[in-house]
């Protein structure tokens, strides 16, 4: 059983102690990694000696209250026949206890060399107390049925943080491992694998293996499971045992990703280079006399006529015409690359006032409000009306009859109403949905000159 406590960041300052969670949720999740450990043969001992101890006075203490049984019967005033009877049952009891007591005696309990490593109760739910102090450690395992106990702290020292952590053994009051290792801040998510190398090797007793990465170009980004290493080549990355996935990415190339196993008491390298994406070379021009500002992808880019080259795939192109209040921008196209020239239309530039899917999404809110404001008022003049005509037809109320006409028909005359702006709705929402698919961005790709 093991548990982590939380990770000391007293000292740290106010503002940086959220990094003391992303420490303790590194060492949850490396011990939910680590399925089952190596005793060494020293743990094994001390389990053994501790267990065989405890078996041997539950026997003991067994036999001890079967004997204080049988001296009590004399003060119970029982008849001779009874007595007799009790005695034979509690002496039989009694013969066999000490040939338990013998036998436990002459055999200790065999441990096993693997243990299955399981997180406490409170750990596994998101619950961490505070490091007991040294003198306090084995009856806090003990109260709560620990086997191993994983503390941590961090500090500031000189603008660097001073990670310390450590891991004890009960059985034995022991501190199997620990270490200290100081850092700047911002090297917190390469400090982590580390941490994983040390806490598995200390915990399963199995050797760890490494990993070593080398790609060209040189400044290609590498990532391994999620968390970006390096760039180029990697630094020995020291780990568990285990397949990583490597994802190795560099603007211009295609992206390369592969899995490479982590083997014990090896360091595994592995070589990647990437290819160039295939570019294009185009101009982007208007037929317009205004310049025009372009940009790709969000990223200003310079005014047509522009010459251009980028690798081949689609990108989001957005025209500008004129600045301030005289500004118009196209809707965005897809920019389809190949090599020649792309004239821009005039007809994707738009004037302010020139909004279609802005115009038809405000006539589908009107017409949607004026039957949302119809359909109620149905409800209530037919309400009415019906109360007239059952004041009538039930209670005679014959002078009612004109005001029941009226609000019958008035009623009517509302339901039709709002008919219509259920229809008027429906019309709206299809032409907005029309136009707006009609609007969307289209694919422009220059020609080859």
């Amino acid at each position: 059983m093991v548990y982590v406590c939380d990770v000391d960041v007293s000292q740290m300052p106010s503002e940086q102690r959220i990094a003391g969670l992303r420490i303790r949720s590194a060492l949850v999740q490396i011990l939910t990694e680590i399925g089952e450990r190596n005793r060494s043969s020293v743990e094994i001992d001390r389990y053994q000696e501790s267990l065989w101890q405890e078996r041997k006075n539950t026997a003991a203490k067994a036999l001890s209250d079967a004997r204080n049984n049988r001296d009590m019967l004399l003060f119970k005033g029982y008849s001779k026949q009874k007595y007799e009877s009790e005695l034979a049952k509690i002496t039989v009891t009694i013969h066999d206890l000490e040939k338990k007591l013998d036998l436990v005696s002459k055999e200790p309990p065999i441990i096993a060399e693997k243990a299955r490593l399981v997180l406490h109760k409170d750990t596994a739910n998101g619950t961490f107390a505070p490091e007991p102090k040294s003198g306090d450690r084995r009856k806090f395992c003990q109260d709560r049925g620990i086997d191993l106990l994983i503390t941590s702290s961090l500090r500031e020292l000189y603008g660097r943080w001073v990670l310390s952590y450590g891991i004890y053994r009960s059985v034995d009051d022991t501190v199997l491992y620990f270490d200290t290792v100081a850092f700047a801040p911002e090297e917190l998510a390469s400090i982590v694998p580390n941490l994983a190398s040390a806490l598995y090797q200390g915990l399963s007793g199995s050797p760890t293996g490494a990993i070593k990465i080398i790609a060209q170009p040189e400044s290609a980004e590498i990532v391994v499971d999620e968390t970006v290493v390096g760039r180029g080549t990697t630094p020995v990355l020291e780990g568990p045992p285990g397949s990583l996935s490597v994802y190795v990415t560099k603007s211009g190339y295609y992206p390369a990703s592969f899995s490479l196993d982590r083997m014990p008491n090896t360091v595994s390298t592995a070589r990647i280079s990437l290819s160039p994406l295939a570019l294009h070379s185009f101009e982007i021009t208007s037929p317009l006399s205004d310049p025009l500002t372009l940009y790709i992808d969000g990223l200003y880019r310079g005014e047509a006529p522009l010459s251009l080259e980028i690798p081949q795939g689609r990108y989001t192109l957005q025209v500008v015409k004129g600045s301030g209040n005289n500004e118009i921008q196209s809707i965005p196209l897809v920019l389809k690359t190949q090599d020649g020239a792309l004239v821009i239309p005039d007809q994707y530039l738009q004037s302010p006032d020139e909004k279609p899917v802005e115009k038809a999404r405000k006539q589908f809110y009107g017409a949607f409000g004026r039957f949302w404001i119809a359909l109620p008022m149905a409800f209530l003049l037919n309400g009415i009306a019906t109360t007239y005509i059952n004041a009538i037809n039930y209670g005679g109320s014959q002078n009612l009859m004109d005001q029941a006409t009226k609000l019958y028909y008035s009623s009517q005359a509302a339901w039709v109403l709002t008919g219509v702006f259920l229809g008027e709705s429906l019309y709206r929402l299809g032409s907005y949905v029309y136009i707006a698919n009609r609007g969307s961005s289209p694919v422009v790709e220059p020609k080859t000159k």
